[in-house]
């Protein structure tokens, strides 16, 4: 996968950290990504690269996160 964006990659992270409760994947990025002056177009950009993940390893979306996210780190 193409590595993200480095403002993208941020959004990601700081939706990891701050996770709450009961929320979804999608609510954390739009948040961190409204917070960040970020574009709808952004937000999905991020959102469909973590669905993808979650595809891919057929995994719930919160590890797909964790998992696009230890991978953007290592390259």
């Amino acid at each position: 996968m193409a590595p993200l964006r480095p403002e993208l990659r941020q959004v990601l992270l700081s939706a990891l950290e701050k996770r709450r409760r009961d929320d979804t994947i999608e609510q954390a990025l739009g948040r961190e990504a409204r917070r960040a002056g970020l574009s709808y177009a952004d937000y999905l950009e991020v959102a469909e690269a973590v669905r993808e993940r979650a595809r891919k390893d057929r995994n719930e979306a919160w590890e797909a996160a964790k998992a696009l996210s230890k991978e953007q780190q290592d390259q």
